[in-house]
């Protein structure tokens, strides 16, 4: 309770990554009637808000954190501090053990996409083109190209299409999987016409994916302005998994 008729709720918020989420979630609070204050806390993952009970419920300040795009409940009626703690801390438990299993996975789809790929840096025979100008590829294909030819030879000998297939299927599926949070929390914040962490990783990642697609679909659109199609799936997926892990 706070005076003069006021009233304080703690919400517990769900999907804030970064401080551009805490400022958009607090500064929307702070825009709805009958609020009086609000304050975000990006580690706890609350927002602490004294309003109007007149004016505005606890459930409406719950809508109002939705509609920003992130995720947020009504504390259980008759639990007490420690159960709300107890509560919050399960919540937050599971969101890391599943975290952990979206990055690991992310981490070993990222690893089979760089061996996947460094057939078709060595021959680049895809791209039809006699020079790849990418720095790392070039070193890859001075460096380790030789060593994983020699280990797994018939890696090399699977078709350049074959390749950039599988990598486009296993790229899509782990965008879809672990990555998804990223485009869903773009699109929210598109809508809000705002931006954050979620939006780079979106536009980073779906640029190079669109890229790779047209490339592995379309390779004659680039090579006939002599650019060489070459793809970047295992960029996308270890984006993914960087950004996961640090999470």
């Amino acid at each position: 309770m706070a005076g003069g008729g006021a009233e304080t709720v703690i919400l517990p918020v769900t999907g804030m990554t970064c401080a551009a989420c805490q400022s958009r979630v607090q500064r929307q609070l702070n825009r709805a009637p009958g609020v009086s204050d609000a304050s975000v806390n990006l580690l706890m993952g609350s927002a602490t808000i004294t309003f109007n009970p007149n004016v505005v419920s606890p459930a409406a300040l719950v809508q109002v954190i939705l509609d920003t795009g992130y995720g947020a409940e009504l504390p259980v009626a008759g639990d007490d501090v420690v159960e709300q703690l107890a509560a919050r801390d399960a919540t937050t438990a599971h969101e890391y053990d599943a975290l952990r299993v979206r990055a690991i996975g992310s981490g070993v789809a990222g690893v089979v996409a760089m061996l996947l790929s460094m057939p078709l840096m060595s021959r680049n025979d895809h791209a039809g083109m006699g020079v790849v100008a990418d720095p790392f590829m070039q070193w890859a294909m001075r460096s380790l190209s030789p060593w994983l030819e020699s280990l797994m030879p018939w890696l090399y000998a699977i078709p350049s299409d074959v390749i950039t297939g599988s990598l486009l299927v296993l790229t899509l599926g782990l965008m879809l999987w672990a990555g998804r949070q990223f485009y869903v929390g773009a699109w929210k914040a598109l809508q809000h016409r705002a931006a954050d962490m979620n939006t780079l990783v979106a536009v980073g990642t779906g640029a190079a994916f669109v890229y790779s697609v047209v490339a592995t679909l379309v390779p004659g659109f680039f090579t006939t302005h002599g650019v060489s199609p070459d793809v970047y799936y295992e960029a996308v997926i270890i984006i993914i998994a960087l950004i996961l892990t640090g999470r």
